[in-house]
């Protein structure tokens, strides 16, 4: 007879009444988290050595003008991003080529586009990337969502696509987001947009910030552009997936057991990887 591999770990008393298929769920939910923060392991030090030496020559007034960039992308992702999903039930032309731009790995790529353009030209051109590709972003995030049964005509759900932007960032390690990702979503559950907008901006800012300055230099920040936007878009498609997958499980499940559960697994898996 075969051991159940699920079972066969001691989760003591966190995951008690959960069952295998809720288990093996949240198993998946912690594999994908433990990748999105692969994505910051894999770049934090390139990244972190470029920002700062840009970030000694920048003056104070322009690190005001990365916040007010920050807070146009998001503004313009959400209100742009849901006009751009593809209507199954339309066979028009613009629907037909909208219906092929579709899926992770196309928004990655069409980001990677974006980056090379956007930091061709240094740090007022990647502003203009920004907005595309924080759009794309949100676009992918809304695909996500509604691969999970999210209905994204409904403006509860495009919050809860906007709030995913305040869960870190793939350049930042953010310890607050490692140790209590519950935690983060409660506070970012059931805010009107500019409540919300209040919460994510000093998260997502720090993010762009990174981004902005290691694309500030003219032709290799269109390399930079390049590099960096897939890894940036595949961050948040990643935290989309936790998100939303941890929803469909909040409907049949006690949230603070899922906590309790998710948290003792990520645990398991750390404890592992030090070995």
């Amino acid at each position: 007879m075969q051991t159940n591999p699920i079972m066969a770990e001691d989760l003591g008393n966190a995951c008690a009444g959960l069952g295998d298929t809720d288990l093996s769920e949240l198993r998946e939910i912690a594999r994908i988290y433990d990748e999105a923060s692969g994505l910051i392991i894999k770049i934090s030090g390139w990244v972190g050595d470029k920002a700062d030496s840009v970030l000694k020559k920048i003056p104070e007034t322009w690190k005001h003008g990365i916040d007010v960039a920050a807070d146009l992308a998001l503004r313009v992702s959400y209100a742009t991003a849901a006009t751009t999903q593809p209507d199954d039930d339309s066979n028009g032309l613009i629907n037909r080529w909208l219906t092929k731009t579709k899926g992770e790995k196309w928004h990655k790529i069409a980001s990677s586009i974006s980056g090379a353009i956007g930091g061709a030209f240094g740090l007022f051109t990647t502003v203009g990337d920004l907005a595309a590709t924080t759009t794309l972003a949100m676009r992918s995030i809304q695909q996500v969502a509604t691969s999970y049964g999210e209905d994204i005509t409904d403006e509860q759900v495009r919050l809860d696509c906007l709030a995913v932007f305040g869960f870190g960032g793939p350049l930042t390690d953010d310890d607050e987001v490692e140790t209590g990702l519950y935690a983060v979503r409660m506070t970012l559950t059931g805010k009107t947009i500019s409540e919300l907008l209040k919460q994510v901006l000093p998260r997502f800012g720090v993010v762009v910030g990174e981004k902005l300055l290691t694309q500030a230099t003219p032709i290799l920040g269109a390399a930079a552009g390049a590099t960096l936007n897939p890894v940036f878009v595949g961050y948040y498609q990643k935290m989309a997936h936790v998100h939303f997958r941890l929803r469909q499980l909040e409907k049949r499940n006690d949230p603070d057991q899922l906590r309790a559960c998710l948290e003792r697994i990520m645990q398991m898996r750390r404890s592992k990887t030090r070995r």
